[in-house]
């Protein structure tokens, strides 16, 4: 039933299930107490949970669809038994859908995947589990229409009957939005806003008290508080510097659009995926991370944006060289 879908569905079904068994990985890796962290680079930690999740996304993406181009954060290749693990499920729910007419025709060459086996990897480390998501950005020409997040510990503080499985929510540019249900919006009617944990400085406190948010939530990974942004559980995300990178970004920014919401950097431009070429696992990675780098900060909201870009400082915004 599969290959009679069009690619974009095939690709996001795809996306869904094998998002699903690196959530499965991560919660095994926990649960064995070996996670096998090295550093990276300053506060840059990674962890077998992160290497094995990728090695699973990428080689069941890669094996599926061999002309798609696929970028993972940890640019590590499969290894042989990773091949043989292939995940060949799919999702039903989204195999029931109809691809939107816009995107019926898409080329495989014309795809970027862009991987976060495991986003929030600090907070992984230190106990705030459910801040971890595991992210698939689907951008067709540069432009993000699809994505899946996964969160393997949704949950969990709560004892809910998903802390055992997470929860997943993807999108599609015409299709919507699914496995997330915004609450009702607060009474007070001021300005929620989630920025970093682990990046919070003197620039984001700064910047916050300019936006005059009433509720600041400080909160680990970028695929959670973009979450947070579809649950209106705040009403924008920002991060008004560098740091987040393509990765981080490409799965929310499909989704929060299929939503009707917006994904920009600081002055107001969309973030763009191109292809960017990786270097060897073994190699300095540096250059190549610094190529996939969100440049101009990010700002995630479902309205309002214009209104908040013009709260921002100048200088914060000169700094962040257009």
């Amino acid at each position: 039933m599969s290959e009679q879908q069009p690619l974009m569905i095939r690709l996001l079904s795809a996306s869904v299930a094998v998002a699903n068994r690196a959530g499965a990985v991560i919660r095994d890796v926990l649960k064995s107490g070996q996670l096998g962290v090295v550093h990276k680079g300053y506060d840059d930690p990674q962890t077998e949970a992160d290497r094995r999740a990728e090695r699973c996304i990428v080689a069941t993406l890669t094996t599926r669809f061999p002309h798609v181009t696929i970028i993972g954060e940890e640019s590590i290749p499969p290894t042989a038994a990773d091949l043989e693990a292939v995940v060949r499920e799919d999702s039903p729910e989204v195999l029931r859908e109809a691809c939107p007419p816009d995107l019926t025709s898409v080329d495989e060459k014309d795809v970027v995947i862009w991987v976060d086996p495991l986003d929030g990897t600090g907070e992984f480390t230190k106990g705030f589990h459910e801040d971890v998501t595991v992210l698939v950005g689907i951008a067709v020409e540069g432009k993000p229409v699809a994505g899946v997040i996964h969160q393997p510990f949704y949950g969990t503080m709560a004892g809910l009957p998903t802390a055992q499985q997470g929860r997943t929510v993807w999108g599609m540019l015409g299709l919507g939005v699914r496995g997330i249900v915004p609450r009702p919006s607060p009474e007070h009617g001021g300005l929620r806003l989630a920025v970093s944990r682990s990046h919070y400085s003197g620039t984001v406190e700064r910047v916050t008290e300019c936006l005059q948010a009433k509720e600041k939530v400080i909160a680990g990974g970028a695929g959670n508080k973009i979450l947070m942004v579809l649950e209106n559980v705040v009403d924008a995300y920002i991060y008004p510097s560098p740091g987040t990178k393509r990765w981080d970004t490409c799965a929310g920014d499909a989704i929060v659009r299929a939503a009707g919401g917006a994904v920009t950097d600081v002055h107001g431009r969309d973030l763009v995926y191109d292809p960017v070429t990786p270097v060897p696992s073994t190699g300095d990675q540096s250059g190549f991370v610094q190529r996939c780098m969100n440049s101009q900060g990010v700002l995630v909201g479902m309205k309002g944006l214009e209104d908040l870009r013009a709260k921002i400082p100048e200088d914060v915004l000169r700094s962040l060289s257009k």
